[in-house]
């Protein structure tokens, strides 16, 4: 009985893992992330990528930073708020590129974008039943079960 209770607490610590493909959109992200400062520092070479930017694009920036960090980290650990914060991530964009870019590149970003949210919402799709709740719910849980 005590080795049927061991393999089912093995079996239950795989499956609260991001698994692959969630890993790697993560890793994605991470990534993504990575250019936000290189471009906060250098805004020529945002310049030559995007044309003229509004002034308020360094807030955005570091605000979008800021959300894919916490993304980063709940989806990592497989948190339902993650998703929610995700969705609003998407949810932003999308309008807040239209208004940003030229005409030219909204088409290239906007695509860009919902083939991004298609696959990160796929992902997401194939463990959504190992997701967990929120941030003290969840403690209380491993407290009461360990």
């Amino acid at each position: 009985m005590l080795s049927i209770l061991k393999k089912m607490k093995t079996l239950k610590s795989v499956r609260q893992q991001p698994g692959i493909f969630l890993g790697i959109m993560i890793l994605t992200l991470i990534v993504g992330d990575i250019q936000i400062p290189y471009y906060l520092t250098h805004p020529d070479a945002i310049r030559a990528v995007y044309g003229n930017l509004p002034a308020w694009y360094p807030l955005y920036a570091v605000a979008g930073l800021a959300s894919n960090l916490a993304i980063i980290i709940g989806m990592w650990r497989l948190k339902k708020w993650a998703v929610y914060l995700l969705v609003i991530y998407f949810a932003s964009k999308v309008p807040t590129e239209f208004f940003m870019f030229h005409p030219a590149q909204q088409a290239a970003t906007i695509v860009a974008t919902t083939v991004g949210a298609g696959l990160w919402f796929w992902a997401i799709y194939r463990k959504w039943p190992d997701f967990q709740g929120g941030f003290l719910l969840d403690s209380r849980k491993r407290l009461s079960v360990d």
